[in-house]
């Protein structure tokens, strides 16, 4: 009759020393942030053709809207020369014409008190699940990149605002601005007179094309 051999004491503290670790990190793993725990099965979903998942199409809702500068954000600091910097003030609009998978396109208007005319642009916009906006502007008659603000969507009494943020070149110098830019709807006291430019959006626009779509 063959006898089984003990298991040495050193054998069974480590077996339940392996299970013990095993059990605290089932317990005790952390969660990832910003939903990196389903960031995979999002892309696999989109890569077996089922199309975009739920969270690429959250900001799908920013189609067809306006957005403008309120009136405490209408200041901005111009540079020039070496030492010198000047307040100005202006009216930035956009009209998001198309959406697709958290990219969006659209037109802008800008006056400035500087601008005789208000200057026509075109905008790519990037924005993620989390609302991390990321813009790159185009001058509407040659495509030019003018420059490429970057912003947040933010909640500010129960209101989705923009809030976005940019320095480019400008006459020899440069310009920066920041808003927390408002969406205007038909109705609003803003959409009939914008503050600054004392237009009507449709009025303000009139000059400039409309945006682009997203070609699929």
């Amino acid at each position: 009759m063959v006898r089984s051999r003990p298991i040495t004491p050193i054998f069974a503290i480590a077996a339940v020393g392996l299970a013990v670790a095993a059990l605290a990190y089932t317990i005790l793993r952390p969660t990832p942030v910003d939903g990196a725990a389903t960031a995979r099965q999002q892309v696999l979903a989109y890569d077996k053709g089922r199309g975009p998942v739920v969270a690429y199409n959250k900001w799908k809702w920013l189609k067809k809207t306006y957005w403008i500068v309120p009136q405490n954000g209408i200041y901005s600091v111009a540079q020039s020369g070496t030492d010198r910097f000047d307040v100005i003030r202006g009216q930035t609009v956009f009209r998001i014409t198309d959406y697709f998978n958290g990219y969006w396109t659209g037109a802008v208007t800008v006056k400035l008190t500087r601008a005789l005319v208000p200057a026509c642009q075109y905008v790519l916009g990037e924005v993620t699940p989390q609302g991390r906006v990321y813009m790159t502007m185009y001058k509407a008659d040659t495509g030019e990149v003018i420059n490429n603000p970057v912003g947040t969507m933010v909640k500010k009494q129960g209101e989705w605002t923009m809030v976005n943020e940019m320095t480019s070149p400008a006459q020899g110098g440069t310009l920066s601005h920041w808003a927390y830019m408002l969406q205007s709807k038909p109705g609003d006291r803003t959409f009939k007179d914008l503050p600054f430019a004392h237009q009507s959006i449709p009025k303000f626009m009139s000059s400039c094309p409309k945006g682009p779509p997203i070609r699929r």
